[in-house]
């Protein structure tokens, strides 16, 4: 991107985005703190809130990567867009799974051997963090004909898109688990994944001017939403017991604050125009080339952060028992400032910075 095209917030969103992934990863599980039974203890409440409040981390990243692509026939055709995202995005994501497999997967004791392999990869249980690569590649197929609804289509059509979206990604879902029935519509409409909507969503809030009024009313909205989220997974993780076994192990009613959800898209849609409202502020800022720096740094953060947690941060808690609340605290800087330096000298390095795009 050249200088004079830049968008700042979106390397703010970057380095925001790549920290609640971290955060997410170390301390929003209670399990990984330690904390064997789910109860609505203090500690045990405060993750399902850190969890609920840094969800933002992948659907940030799901929205930039919509607007910068969904324009992607301005800059170059598909087969260079085709052959960027596979050098970029691709080739990276194999060779770190191979390497998660070999040091991750194997390392929690699993079989390392061809069959494993495979099955692990295509299921995405080699390394856990990067279940979002599935659903970014997805989306990089799709691209070549959505950019033609973006170029071709008025913002009526891209708003029923979206809608149509939310529609199958979040109301179906709630209304098949309250009537406990399996609903064919939510897998009768074609090309919708669980978080199509974020990419379009993000295209549209970065290429269109939205109102002071529709803006504080998304504002509101998401305040609502979020507070509605915790209130839920709380309540029903608690309190209202049989959903618990619809959703994960230890009894955790993920339903409600869920990403694909409709309360957690409202909250996003409303960061992400939030952050896109400080524009003005990020491109006079003496910082500003400092965010661009970070920004490329976040994407082996990503990439490596399960490493880190893995081979550092897991060896360091089980030899240095911190208070739980320090830890909270602590675990998410240490593995990001880490990872981030990590991934700043590979790019150093010449061959290997490859693999830090």
């Amino acid at each position: 991107m050249s200088k004079n095209n830049r968008k700042y917030f979106m390397y703010l969103n970057a380095i925001l985005s790549s920290f609640a992934v971290v955060v997410l990863h170390t301390v929003a599980n209670p399990v990984s703190l330690g904390i064997a039974k789910i109860q609505p203890t203090f500690y045990v409440i405060l993750c399902l809130i850190i969890g609920i409040v840094f969800s933002y981390g992948v659907p940030m990243f799901f929205m930039q990567s919509g607007a910068n692509i969904l324009s992607y026939r301005n800059r170059y055709d598909t087969k260079t867009f085709f052959h960027k995202r596979i050098n970029k995005v691709v080739i990276p994501f194999v060779v770190w799974s191979i390497l998660g497999f070999l040091l991750i997967y194997g390392h929690n004791g699993g079989t390392l051997n061809i069959k494993a392999f495979i099955q692990g990869f295509l299921s995405g249980t080699l390394v856990g963090p990067y279940w979002f690569f599935y659903n970014i590649i997805g989306f990089y197929l799709c691209a070549p004909f959505v950019s033609l609804i973006i170029i071709h289509g008025n913002r009526s059509l891209i708003k029923y898109t979206i809608l149509l979206m939310v529609t199958v990604n979040t109301i179906l879902p709630v209304i098949s688990l309250v009537t406990k029935t399996n609903n064919l519509f939510g897998v009768s409409v074609p090309f919708v994944g669980s978080y199509a909507q974020y990419f379009i969503a993000g295209w549209y809030l970065t290429n269109n001017e939205i109102s002071k009024k529709r803006t504080y009313q998304l504002y509101f909205l998401a305040i609502i939403m979020l507070l509605f989220e915790i209130g839920a997974t709380i309540y029903f993780t608690f309190f209202y017991r049989h959903l618990a076994v619809l959703n994960y192990p230890g009894g955790i009613v993920k339903t409600f604050g869920d990403i694909s959800m409709f309360p957690s898209f409202c909250v996003m849609c409303s960061l992400f125009l939030f952050l896109k409202d400080r524009e003005p502020q990020l491109k006079v800022s003496t910082h500003k080339n400092i965010l661009v720096i970070l920004a490329g740094l976040t994407f082996g953060i990503y990439l490596i952060h399960p490493f880190v947690i893995t081979w550092v941060l897991n060896p360091l808690n089980s030899l240095v028992h911190l208070p739980l609340i320090i830890m909270i605290i602590t675990d998410p800087i240490f593995v990001f400032i880490l990872s981030g330096t990590i991934t700043f000298t590979m790019k150093k390095v010449k061959l290997i910075n490859k693999l830090v795009p």
